[in-house]
């Protein structure tokens, strides 16, 4: 070989160097894309899921809200009630001292009124149990529409990206946290259960047939309305338990300071009352011309109690005890009655009542107040996904570490993924979130700060706000995944707390 053929510069060499640069350029930017692409859509899933729980929880904290406000108005009614019952005594007794005379009224006219007052109370305690009915539906909706299926999550996830899904196995853990193990509550079958004597609270935060206990009869009766019921020196009204003219109901209070709950503390309220024991009325509605004196006059009561049961008693002037004597030709039980009893005896309304049982578990369960989860995933191996597959995928299969042989396989939307279902986690991106139903009605923090009271369904002070899955000791994001079929994602989570992984529970996270 020839020297000069030696010294000859070579051409071609920075272009080979060029085309080896340029591939690992488009390897990197493909690889970025790709990691992009998944970390867009992990940021999707999980922004859907926080959105579906968020949502979920507002929906429920509504409907706490209104159940709230309904069972104030049911004890509003409760307290009209009772309100009518001692005008119609306190009216009996005036009505009999106005015999002395000749009253510009005529006994028609008594009887009349009487009829109509006790119309009223007996259509009172009907609305009072049709509120009951109602929140009781809105709690259905609440179940059946949002929380069974994870419907409402499946509506977020779809319109959030139409590939996305809601497991319906996803709802065990939300519909727990509310009804327990009951099924969605239809009142025909409750009342069927009560006269069966089936129904308990169970496991969950709300308590369909609650109510009937002491918590809405003292509601009631704190709040009677002390100006024109019981600070009526000469009267009072309430809920007893039988016997009006011996009823311990019939005790007087000068404030609400005073109130004795043994005298009410009853199961359901066995009677509406009312009573009144002045000694004299002076009779201000005679015809004559007479200037009216001071009339003796007798006890004067009211009491109704179950359409059921014919106990019910009316008593003023020569109506003696027991009065029940019909009253216009109208037998009493009829006049002075108030609609049939369920759990009998009783006239106390239904009503939804928060799970008192729950609640005394204390600060370890969040008091019972509810945690709902929302658990959505994309599944790469899908039809869709097989038939549209991700342009940047670069089909790479690679093991996560030498000593283990499982592989991490991005060709899955070509169909080269086990046929496994939901619990493959290599084929199935899962996101779980959590909200949180919460009673907040702070105090002051002039008076000390901190709760005014315990979570209730009597004041409308729910709130819902996104928390951590972890934390109460009815939490197990794992047990949960793989109650929607998704095993290995469960494993997972149990292996990365095994290794020290806490997530956002202060306590741990107890999978």
């Amino acid at each position: 070989m020839s020297r000069h053929r030696l010294l000859r510069p070579s051409r071609g060499q920075a272009l080979v160097i060029f085309a080896l640069t340029l591939l690992l350029l488009a390897l990197m930017v493909l690889m970025t894309l790709g990691f992009g692409m998944r970390a867009k859509e992990r940021v999707e899933i999980q922004m859907a899921a926080d959105a579906a729980a968020y949502s979920q929880a507002v929906a429920t904290a509504r409907t706490f809200n209104a159940i709230s406000v309904m069972n104030r108005a049911q004890v509003a009614h409760m307290v009209a009630m009772a309100g009518t019952q001692a005008l119609i005594s306190r009216s009996s007794q005036v009505y009999a001292a106005h015999m002395v005379c000749t009253p510009s009224f005529t006994p028609a006219q008594w009887g009349l009124s009487d009829g109509a007052a006790a119309t009223q109370v007996k259509e009172l305690q009907g609305r009072a149990g049709s509120l009951y009915r109602a929140g009781l539906n809105l709690y259905a909706h609440l179940l059946r529409e949002h929380v069974v299926d994870q419907r409402l999550a499946y509506r977020i996830a779809r319109g959030a990206n139409p590939e996305l899904q809601a497991t319906p196995e996803g709802a065990a853990k939300s519909f727990m946290e509310l009804n327990g193990e009951n099924d969605v509550p239809n009142h025909g079958d409750l009342m069927n259960a009560v006269r069966r004597g089936g129904v308990a609270c169970g496991a969950g935060a709300v308590c369909a047939v609650g109510g009937s206990t002491s918590a809405h009869l003292n509601a009631t009766m704190g709040s009677l309305g002390w100006t024109w019921v019981h600070n009526r020196a000469t009267g009072s009204a309430g809920f007893g338990t039988g016997g009006a003219a011996r009823s311990t109901a019939f005790r007087r209070y000068g404030a609400a300071a005073e109130m004795d709950p043994s005298t009410y503390n009853t199961v359901s309220g066995r009677n509406a009352t009312g009573h009144d024991h002045a000694t004299v009325v002076v009779p201000t509605r005679c015809v004559s011309n007479s200037p009216p004196i001071p009339v003796p006059v007798t006890d004067a009561w009211v009491m109704s109690d179950e359409q059921q049961t014919p106990e019910d008693q009316h008593v003023y002037g020569v109506r003696l005890p027991p009065g029940q004597a019909p009253e216009d030709g109208e037998p009493l039980y009829e006049r002075h009655t108030l609609g049939a009893c369920v759990s009998c005896p009783g006239i106390w309304p239904f009503a939804m009542g928060y799970n008192v049982d729950e609640l005394q578990r204390g600060r370890a369960n969040h008091y019972g107040q509810p945690k709902l989860y929302s658990i959505l995933h994309r599944d790469y191996g899908s039809d869709a996904r097989r038939k549209s597959p991700d342009p940047w995928n670069l089909f790479f299969r690679f093991p996560f570490s030498a000593e283990n042989t499982t592989e991490f396989d991005l060709s899955i939307p070509l169909g080269r993924s086990r046929p496994t279902g939901r619990e493959g986690i290599q084929r199935n991106q899962v996101a779980l979130s959590a909200g949180i139903i919460y009673y907040h009605r702070p105090r002051a923090a002039g008076q000390g700060g901190g709760w005014r009271e315990p979570p209730n369904f009597l004041n409308p002070f729910w709130r819902a706000t996104l928390v951590s899955p972890e934390g109460s000791i009815d939490d197990k994001p794992a047990a949960s995944l793989e109650a929607a079929g998704f095993t290995e994602h469960g494993q997972v989570l149990r292996a990365l707390e095994q290794v020290g992984y806490r997530g956002g529970s202060r306590r741990g996270a107890g999978y």
